[in-house]
């Protein structure tokens, strides 16, 4: 996927399973539209609060906040949602307060299938098509499972309520969704056994249920090559003791404490072990994309925090791989 397509959306939808980092993603695809001198508004939806922390900032709420420069951030609530409903819609701002402040609306919006998930992408629309407020919205959706469910309740509210203003709405919505020169879904994943059969099973699902193609997979936090230099690596996985690696240090007339060589050798050899599995389920998914979807590697940051400056990297790895 060229980057210009990726900058050429209205909306950027981030998926996948639970804890691969999809905030983190939404985050640093945010950023990284917004260099572009695109002015990017990104989303979290109710439940979800760890856009504020990434960018440094208060929490998120329904009106939209600058977090830098040509990016701001909004929090989504289904009751929110139906408020503003009220007020687009109808010109009924006084009726829609009291009404999504009694437990009414809770019921309301439990009790039709789909309707939570669809205010919530109505909203969403609403933004990017009526309002045109933003040249691109990044939503960071709930865990994959969820987050099919939720772009499919347009047109599961449709068999249910095919008729009336709200079924028109749900109906825009679904074929603007479908758009793929509007829409871009991209996923987010981990070079492990779970994330992977999990990434490539919400593909299929998209797929055939949804008509929705995945444009790019991110595989995230991906150990790199233990060292730079090719040979130094392939030296250290021929040594079977933390002696040979004494031995080894000497001959490049470096000193290694006795104390901690073991611990050394212990810490390299799982380091190892463990990038190589990765990039065994890394090629699983690999092979399942194929053509279909752009992959794109993020590596692990092996840093005692993490924030903006870290949020600024993935957007330069990412850009990087995206415009070659």
């Amino acid at each position: 996927m060229p980057l210009d397509a990726l900058l050429d959306r209205q909306l950027l939808i981030i998926s996948g399973k639970g804890g691969v980092g999809k905030t983190t993603v939404a985050a640093a695809v945010s950023v990284l539209v917004s260099r572009y001198n695109k002015r990017v508004l990104v989303c979290e939806v109710e439940g979800k609060r760890a856009l504020s922390s990434l960018f440094g900032s208060d929490e998120l709420t329904p009106t939209p906040r600058e977090l830098r420069p040509n990016l701001y951030g909004m929090n989504i609530s289904a009751e929110e949602s139906l408020k503003e409903y009220f007020d687009v819609q109808f010109h009924m701002k006084r009726l829609a307060k009291p009404l999504v402040a009694s437990q009414l609306v809770y019921y309301v919006t439990h009790a039709a299938p789909g309707l939570r998930d669809l205010l919530m992408l109505g909203k969403v629309w609403h933004e990017a098509v009526r309002k045109k407020s933003f040249d691109v919205i990044v939503l960071d959706t709930p865990a994959a499972g969820h987050a099919v469910s939720m772009l499919r309740s347009p047109a599961g509210f449709l068999q249910a309520v095919p008729l009336g203003p709200m079924a028109r709405n749900a109906r825009e919505v679904v074929e603007w969704l479908q758009d793929p020169q509007k829409v871009s879904i991209l996923l987010v994943s981990m070079a492990e056994e779970m994330p992977v059969n999990e990434s490539i099973e919400t593909t299929q699902l998209l797929e055939e249920r949804l008509g929705m193609d995945v444009t790019a997979t991110f595989i995230n936090m991906l150990y790199p090559p233990l060292y730079e230099d090719r040979h130094a690596e392939e030296t250290f996985r021929t040594l079977e003791n933390p002696e040979q690696l004494v031995e080894e240090a000497k001959r490049a007339k470096a000193k290694l404490n006795a104390k901690s060589t073991a611990a050394l050798f212990e810490a390299g050899s799982f380091y190892l072990a463990r990038r190589d599995l990765q990039q065994e389920h890394r090629q699983v998914l690999v092979a399942a994309m194929k053509d279909t979807s752009r992959i794109v590697d993020l590596p692990f940051m092996f840093r005692e925090s993490f924030g903006k400056q870290e949020i600024d990297d993935l957007a330069t790895v990412m850009r990087d791989q995206l415009a070659s």
